[in-house]
């Protein structure tokens, strides 16, 4: 083989060997985040093991914990289906559900008749009191809420005989004077209620001798018990294993890929360094006599 020939092929082994070791780093990088994937569904399936569910036992429920506490049974005054309680956060402020209402309103039928008509949806009102607004008006007014419709017909509707009222759906009990309502409407998920609490976001308060609210502990209340949940572990442990199985197959195949890419630069490195001993003795044949 001539020198220059020689070189060539050597300069295309270095950019094959070049190829290889940037293959072989990206199914290293590969493994690697399938190593990551590994512990993220671990951890997932450890979670889903050990998460544990808030369960009540009160005398309306046959006395037994079998039923997941949630916001109603919290703030149910009722001793014997509820806790009589309230939910505040860290500022003091009434946690409550997100806050709704009715348009209630007051008109008189052809006898002279007070009739009263409940509006739950804010589309049913504005459909029967406001018939003439176009499509984009109309679409204005149903992104507003409940208190701002009654308001808007007062104003456009100074002289009508009709009585529009809004009507809030809020227990005001649960409020002294001064305090002020939270809205969030996640307080009726359980397992969003449940991790307010158990975070410290979140506390509970019952009334005390002089009817004023005082903070007490979930944990201390022998009607809250805080028990492993059990019902969603068969999904979990499948999930779990379908999962493993899965990165295992892809593991497996980059592995092969890496020990074939590991043989062939093996195999290309011989080759260069059978090349360098041939451009040496060619450089020495031709150019040894300049010595």
């Amino acid at each position: 083989m001539g020198l220059a020939a020689s070189q060539g092929r050597y300069l295309c082994l270095t950019a094959r060997m070049s190829d290889l070791v940037y293959e072989g780093q990206q199914i290293s990088q590969q493994r690697l985040a399938l190593s990551s994937e590994t512990q993220a569904v671990a951890d997932e399936y450890n979670a889903a093991m050990s998460n544990t569910v808030f369960k009540v036992n009160l005398p309306g429920v046959d006395g037994t914990n079998n039923q997941q506490l949630t916001y109603d049974i919290i703030t149910s005054q009722d001793p014997f289906n509820g806790l009589c309680m309230r939910i505040v956060d860290l500022d003091g402020n009434v946690v409550v559900p997100e806050k709704a209402g009715s348009i209630d309103v007051t008109s008189k039928n052809e006898k002279g008749e007070s009739v009263v008509s409940n509006f739950s949806s804010a589309d049913e009102f504005i459909s029967k009191y406001f018939p003439n607004l176009d499509s984009e008006e109309a679409g204005e007014l149903a992104g507003k809420s409940m208190e701002y419709l009654v308001q808007y017909y007062k104003e456009n509707n100074p002289d009508s005989d009709v009585s529009v009222e809004y009507k809030t759906n809020i227990n005001n009990n649960l409020k002294n004077e001064n305090e002020h309502f939270l809205y969030d409407k996640n307080v009726t998920d359980p397992k969003y209620l449940q991790e307010m609490l158990t975070s410290g976001q979140w506390l509970l308060q019952q009334t005390s001798e002089k009817d004023n609210w005082e903070s007490v502990s979930w944990q201390g209340n022998s009607a809250i018990s805080e028990i492993y949940d059990t019902s969603d572990d068969a999904a979990a442990e499948a999930k779990y294993e379908s999962a493993m199985m899965d990165i295992q197959k892809k593991d497996k195949v980059l592995e092969l890929r890496l020990e074939e890419v590991q043989t062939q630069e093996s195999a290309v490195e011989k080759e260069i360094d059978s090349i360098k001993q041939t451009i040496n003795k060619n450089v020495e044949d031709s150019f040894g006599t300049f010595a």
